[in-house]
């Protein structure tokens, strides 16, 4: 429906951003995000009420809930010369938006009654507090709302003999550094670069900054280092023998990330913000009894200078039974809890922002992890292989900084750690935490909308569930916590029963599963507190894992005798697939992949669900196992920028393992 047109400018007039989709739908896959204040540039006229986006993509103009999200710029802007600020000698000059000023500078010149003013005997520049400090605006600049005033200076040796215009690289060099140590652990961000860009772009950048940041020049030394490392960072990255290189092709594991727990490992996130090529690849594991998250490196470093992984980073102690846990951004985190048998308000649902709480390695560290009795991981295998990859050799000296202690093959030999204590710093940590005040009892599932896929999606909405209420959050605009209070809210979600997990369909739909095997479809935009939909899913007991794929309005969930499939707009139970053993997790890579991951009893199995077009009563056919020597209790899945599917499970021994299944 999109024909060809004229190109138009249009404003995110939201806080803190809003998405670009591929298609016309709120549940299409992201893009990119446009923050607040950014333009975007148009093709063509509003078909139901979306833009088609010059650069690809499509942008929704306003929201029902929302309200409006884009405003259509004014083509032209008028823009004040003034030739002589002192006298207020000045002329206006209508310019189409984004002309550069070598185009103003020629209008200018042009209308010159004299006809002697040539482009170049003067500059443009910004409005100064001081003539001697005037901010030269560069010919190849594009114009915009924020040159509305501009200056004319002249050079020398030019008709009034003026002064060539200077530019205050004090407030340039402030205004820089001020950016860049924002950036800190984004190398492109630092370079002022945008992801992907070509090495001779990162070398010309990084010398650039390099002399605008030397301390010889007037620079700050911590700026200086931090141009320097993101440099090496994204250099290296160019070569993957040296710098950081993702887990493609490789297997981590399986080694003892926890203490040996009723409910093991029920937590496991890949952090999609941060993965090589230009950083590196972490995990996030955390286990209900012990409460805390702890965070691994995954990425195999230069070699003889970086220990193999995995290696572990840190740890933050949530103050309770550990539910759930999502990330917000690169420095934003939000962990669930159940608080205990008396919780205060507030301690069931807290954000964590990690430049002020980073993960840290606990002083006790040689109680913290205990792996195989020769030091080295149990190995995953599978009927055809086993899955050993390169993950590099592995050596006992390495339990220092891994906190590894010897046991037997059980888990629990001479120096296991089976009692978890939390860390000396978990109570200075809560204390640097923000609590979120609307949940009494534990909040048992997040959902995150957008669903975090990749570096380039950018979560808005938070969505947390308890026996209390069913609350949809936004996300602050930096990304390291939540708007409070809620935008929202519905109570008693589940009639009083656990609620098990929670999962976005679209911005205005959210499901809910409980422990009966009811699952229920909440629309944000309805009045009321009841559900726009209930089934009963004939899961047994509580529902352990739950995947969705909109486009085709199937859900999939996982219970202790198995998983079935639901049509979610038909509002009925497709098929029930029985399992010997309890299934502890699904995990599917994005909302368009037929890959399934299921982790049944000590078994890994990878699914092709494009079955149903074989008939309603085809199962999805197993196209990979991988054995373990636990069960599986938590399963998440990610996709590399090669398009590598890596895959990370946690089992009931506390035991954690990564690696491609590609």
């Amino acid at each position: 429906a999109f024909a060809s047109g004229p190109i138009s400018t249009w404003r995110c007039v939201i806080k803190p951003r809003m998405v670009i989709r591929e298609w016309t739908d709120t549940a299409a896959p992201a893009v990119r995000g446009l923050k607040f204040g950014e333009d975007v540039e148009v093709v063509g006229e509003p078909v139901q009420n979306w833009l088609n986006v010059k650069d690809g993509g499509f942008a929704l103009i306003s929201h029902e809930k929302l309200g409006k999200l884009l405003e259509k710029l004014d083509p032209e802007i008028t823009i004040k010369v003034f030739l002589d600020r002192a006298n207020d000698v000045s002329t206006e000059v209508k310019v189409l938006r984004k002309s550069t000023a070598a185009e103003l500078k020629q209008k200018l010149a042009e209308s010159d009654p004299t006809g002697n003013t040539k482009p170049e005997d003067f500059y443009l520049s910004l409005p100064a507090a001081q003539v001697e400090q005037v901010k030269a605006v560069a010919d190849s600049t594009e114009l915009g709302d924020e040159h509305a005033e501009l200056d004319v200076v002249v050079r020398s040796g030019g008709a009034d003999g003026g002064e060539r215009a200077t530019v205050d690289w004090e407030a340039v060099r402030d205004e820089s550094a001020k950016k860049i140590l924002a950036a800190i652990g984004r190398p492109y961000k630092v370079l002022d670069l945008e992801p992907g860009a070509k090495s001779a772009d990162v070398r010309r950048a990084y010398h650039r900054l390099s002399l605008l940041h030397h301390p010889d020049k007037g620079g700050d030394s911590d700026v200086f280092k931090a141009v320097g490392d993101a440099y090496k960072a994204l250099s290296q990255a160019k070569d993957e023998s040296g710098g950081w290189r993702d887990l493609e092709g490789q297997a981590v594991g399986p080694w003892h990330g926890h203490t040996r727990m009723v409910k093991g490992v029920n937590v496991i996130r890949f952090d999609h913000f941060s993965c090589p090529p230009w950083e590196s690849r972490r995990l996030y594991s955390g286990a209900f009894q012990e409460g805390g998250v702890r965070c691994w490196e995954l990425s195999k470093g230069e070699p003889g200078k970086v220990q193999p992984p995995p290696r572990l980073l840190g740890e933050i102690h949530s103050g309770g039974f550990l539910n759930d846990v999502a990330l917000l951004s690169p420095f934003g985190l939000l962990t669930a809890q159940s608080a205990g048998l008396k919780p205060q308000p507030g301690e069931s649902l807290r954000t964590w922002n990690l430049n002020i709480t980073p993960f840290r390695i606990r002083k006790d560290a040689s109680k913290a992890i205990a792996d195989g009795s020769d030091g080295a991981p149990n190995g995953i295998t599978d009927e055809k292989r086993s899955v050993g990859g390169d993950g590099g050799s592995w050596d006992k000296k390495r339990s220092v900084s891994h906190a590894v202690t010897d046991q037997d093959e059980d888990g629990e030999g001479e120096g296991a750690m089976v009692e978890y204590e939390p860390p000396a710093h978990a109570q200075e940590d809560l204390l640097q935490s923000t609590m979120i005040y609307q949940h009494y009892r534990g909040v048992r599932s997040v959902s995150l909308w957008p669903r975090p896929e990749h570096r380039g999606t950018v979560p808005q909405f938070a969505a947390t569930i308890s026996k209390d209420f069913l609350a949809l959050w936004k996300i602050n605009m930096h990304g390291l916590g939540l708007e409070t209070p809620s935008i929202w809210k519905i109570p008693d979600p589940s009639g009083n029963l656990d609620p098990c997990i929670l999962k976005h369909e679209t911005a205005e739909h959210l499901w809910s599963s409980q422990n009966n095997g009811i699952v229920k479809c909440w629309d944000i935009n309805a009045t009321g507190s009841q559900p726009l939909s209930t089934c009963h899913s004939q899961a047994n007991g509580s529902t352990t894992g739950m995947e969705l794929w909109p486009a085709a309005g199937v859900m999939v969930y996982s219970h202790s005798s198995g998983f079935g499939f639901l049509d979610m707009r038909g509002n009925r139970v497709i098929r029930n697939q029985f399992t010997k053993s309890k299934v502890g997790g699904l995990s599917t890579v994005n909302f368009q992949s037929p890959t399934l991951f299921a982790g049944i009893g000590k078994d890994l199995m990878q699914y092709d669900t494009r079955m149903f077009s074989d008939g309603m009563d085809s199962k999805p056919k197993a196209v990979g196992s991988w054995t373990l020597r636990a069960e599986i209790t938590a399963v998440h899945s990610t996709e590399t920028n090669k398009s590598h599917v890596l895959v990370a499970v946690g089992c009931e021994n506390g035991q954690v393992a990564a690696f491609d299944t590609t």
